[in-house]
């Protein structure tokens, strides 16, 4: 019999565990996986990016939910402390020290591997035991614990954590399991979507294929503001990507479930006046409109707006008049380009929605009506910006499960 038994063996089960099993608790991770914190391996692009120095009390920020009470549940879960501050110290007590990167935090070696081997090490420290490439089948409570059922065993331990993580990147483990498992527990979960995606546009982008360009992207829905992000566009076939699009595609994504249509405005040129493009084209009334813009942006993106954002009718035999040239300054600074959907969930590095947030206790991540049974980490219903705040979440919310799980044990 364990104290916990932990389903999942990425960042919030680790967390967790290591929690648990320094506090002197016995501790068993079931991963279906080959190897533990894939995910991990791949975060930050192989750097491990695990936390941001960017916080402040209005987590909706950072977070998304579908929840609307989500950042009220973000104070108490991060009990209104730096969440980066705790990040860093509990991975420093792992022997991992860190290094910033404008405000982006990483390991000092800039290396996923590091941060991997100092967690599995420290498993191991504290005994806690780890059964890979197992699948679960089961799980029934009776008699004040749990017996999780895989094909080769039976499992009891007083305590189940669901840490399962959630369906992006199949390739990293992403996968439906733990929301089968929230179904056989008669857990609720809410709609899943893909988030930190590229978004799908109405509007072909196909020659535009490959051009980045920096900007400031707004969403809009019924021309009510969203959101904004600063930063780098890709774009792509299908539409537009980059951290700043990934940003916004959780917004998006829950625009679109309401059956609202939602679209992006782009400012191309956020730091360029409206009289220095005047003045460029006064002075270079001899060069085509494309070689002029040319002098501000891409010429691909700039052959792009042209051609369709501009019409033959305010085009005057002088060159330039001044309707030509304002039309361009308008589509230089509010290009709006209507998005029609997500990427799908193997394009997308995290999950939105899951379980519903109302029946979790955010002290310690326990389920409501559920003795025994905690959820963690991108099983639940909330999913963060690029730049550390998924991993802070799923290891603050691992963290408060395993202490959670030891002041009930202790108490009793």
């Amino acid at each position: 019999m364990y104290d916990v038994c932990i389903i999942g063996g990425g960042a919030s089960g680790i967390s967790c565990a290591i929690t648990a099993a320094r506090m002197g608790l016995s501790c068993i991770i079931l991963e279906k996986e080959a190897k533990l914190g894939k995910k991990i391996y791949a975060t930050g692009n192989g750097r491990c990016n695990i936390t941001n120095h960017i916080f402040d009390d209005n987590y909706a920020l950072y977070y998304n939910s579908d929840n609307n009470d989500y950042v009220s549940f973000l104070n108490k879960l991060f009990d209104k402390k730096n969440p980066d501050k705790e990040i860093i110290d509990f991975f420093y007590s792992v022997g991992i020290v860190t290094y910033d990167i404008d405000n982006y935090v990483y390991p000092h070696s800039l290396q996923s591997s590091s941060v991997m081997w100092a967690l599995t090490d420290t498993l191991k420290k504290y005994g806690v035991k780890t059964h890979l490439k197992t699948r679960i089948e089961d799980i029934n409570q009776s008699d004040g614990f749990y017996t999780v059922y895989t094909p080769n065993e039976q499992i009891k331990a007083l305590n189940v954590v669901l840490a399962c993580g959630g369906k992006s990147y199949k390739s990293l483990g992403g996968s439906d399991a733990g929301y089968k498992l929230a179904d056989k527990l008669n857990l609720g979960y809410t709609d899943l979507r893909p988030a930190l995606c590229g978004l799908n546009t109405k509007e072909d982008m196909s020659s535009l294929a490959g051009v980045r360009v920096k900007a400031k992207a707004t969403l809009y829905s019924d021309n009510k503001k969203i959101a904004d992000q600063e930063g780098e566009i890709q774009f792509n076939d299908y539409g537009l990507s980059g951290i700043m699009i990934f940003n916004l595609s959780g917004k998006a994504g829950k625009v679109l479930k309401n059956g609202e249509k939602p679209y992006v405005s782009i400012d191309f040129i956020p730091d360029v006046n409206d009289s220095t493009i005047f003045e460029l084209f006064e002075l270079n009334k001899f060069r085509k409109a494309k070689a002029i813009l040319n002098n501000l942006i891409n010429d691909k993106l700039a052959g792009y707006i042209i051609d369709n954002t501009l019409f033959n009718d305010i085009y005057d035999t002088d060159r330039y008049n001044k309707d030509y040239i304002l039309a361009l300054i308008k589509a230089l600074h509010s290009f709006k380009l209507e998005i029609t959907g997500l990427r799908d969930f193997d394009n997308a590095q995290v999950t939105a929605g899951g379980i519903s947030l109302d029946i979790i206790n955010p002290k310690d991540m326990s389920i409501k009506d559920k003795p025994g049974l905690y959820a963690v980490g991108e099983l639940t219903d909330i999913d963060g910006l690029c730049g550390g705040y998924n991993l802070t979440y799923a290891i603050i919310s691992g963290i408060r499960a395993g202490k959670g799980i030891y002041d009930k044990i202790k108490s009793n």
